[in-house]
């Protein structure tokens, strides 16, 4: 019992591990103008292809452990009786391989990434530190005086 705690500890570590650098992967690879329609994609996709094949696939992995099966008319009902070692050992199997295939997808994403090109100056880079230049505000947002006033600033 120890082992297997040990061991399901060191797999759901890993499992939470991976979250960080596929959001860390996701704002680098996205300008900085759509990093949150970029994050919106990547969650939706992450949720489609968690939420839908991996309950189809565990539930196969499970249906084919069953020794006996319930006959309703002549049709194949729910399962009576599991095989609970193969049980374990299929979902251990099909466990391993989806992380295996994981790891694959993140280590090619890693190979393949080229750098976005840079843009000339991003919203985090500007030069002008909080001042504001009359020439940048459109028409209608110029004070009629034309001085702009900081109301933020301390004394």
């Amino acid at each position: 019992m120890p082992a297997f705690l040990s061991l399901l500890f060191i797999v759901i570590s890993f499992t939470f591990l991976c979250s960080i650098p596929a959001l860390t992967a996701t704002l680098r690879c996205v300008p900085d103008s759509q990093r949150s329609f970029g994050l919106g994609i990547q969650w939706i996709v992450v949720r489609t292809l968690g939420g839908i094949p991996g309950p189809i696939a565990f539930g196969s992995v499970i249906d084919i452990s069953c020794l006996l099966w319930q006959d309703k008319c002549g049709e194949q009902g729910s399962c009576y009786l599991y095989h609970n070692s193969a049980m374990s050992q299929y979902t251990l199997v099909a466990g391993i391989i989806y992380k295996m295939v994981g790891t694959i997808f993140f280590l090619l994403a890693s190979i393949l990434y080229q750098p976005p090109p840079e843009s000339p100056q991003s919203s985090c880079e500007s030069t002008d530190h909080g001042g504001v230049d009359i020439s940048d505000l459109p028409i209608k947002d110029l004070p009629e005086d034309g001085v702009i006033v900081n109301l933020h600033a301390r004394l």
